[in-house]
Formats: structure tokens, sequence, C-alpha cells
């Protein structure tokens, strides 16, 4: 149940381990303009500070601006 942003070579990634321990990845990069998201312990989110969208931890909107959910990294 836990989530963070981890750097994979040159790029960031959104990794949550869910509580049956699956890890899932998906880019930490907004959709939006390109910020940097952030988890949402509370909520189970992926957060993003500039402009309040919100993904879910398989990347899925939950809340806009954002246009496109993010992207799915397969390990």
């Amino acid at each position: 149940g836990q989530g963070a942003i981890v750097q994979e070579g040159v790029h960031k990634l959104a990794v949550y381990r869910d509580q049956d321990g699956k890890l899932h990845k998906v880019s930490a990069i907004c959709t939006h303009l390109g910020c940097i998201v952030h988890f949402n312990p509370a909520e189970r989110s992926w957060d993003c500070p500039c402009h309040g969208s919100r993904f879910d931890t398989n990347g899925k909107i939950l809340h806009g601006p954002a246009p496109s959910p993010l992207t799915i990294i397969n390990s």
C-alpha cells in the first residue's frame, strides 16, 4: 500500500506496491504539462501538484485536466 517516485536510468517512475505485493509502475510525468506527480497515501493516488490532475495507481485519470493516463511501464 505504498508509493514512491524512483529514478530508473533517465526516467522518473511512479511505483506503487499494492496490498498483495504486486508492483505497479507508471511514468511519473503528468500528461497535462509534464510536472512530476506525488503519491497521496490517504487516497492511494498519484496527484499532480501543478494543476490538480489525479491518477489511480495504474495511471488511469481520476480527475483532469490531464488529457490522457500515465504511461504504464512494463518490467
